[in-house]
């Protein structure tokens, strides 16, 4: 899947975002214009098929992305999830 910008297509270049509610409508198009982009997208959602089928159109496309599941309303789950995406892309 194509996706062009009119922005610079190294804009993001070296940067890692998250991205909540990754796996479909409005944030599944932010992360794969991030991704175009050039930076690395941590997808969140509650559906792990969800997140996992945007990493991997995002891979797919040259991409850099990661699934994570979580539960924004869940603190613990929260932190966790902040924790394992520090660990994959740094800081």
């Amino acid at each position: 899947m194509s996706y062009q910008s009119i922005f610079h297509p190294e804009l993001f270049k070296g940067q890692t975002f998250i991205v909540t509610g990754g796996g479909s409508g409005i944030g599944r198009c932010t992360a794969h214009e991030l991704a175009a982009l050039g930076a690395r997208v941590a997808l969140v959602g509650r559906k792990a098929e969800k997140v996992e089928t945007v990493k991997a159109e995002i891979v797919e496309d040259g991409g850099i992305a990661s699934a994570h599941v979580c539960d924004i309303r869940e603190e613990e789950s929260v932190k966790a999830t902040v924790a394992a995406i520090l660990e994959e892309h740094g800081g």
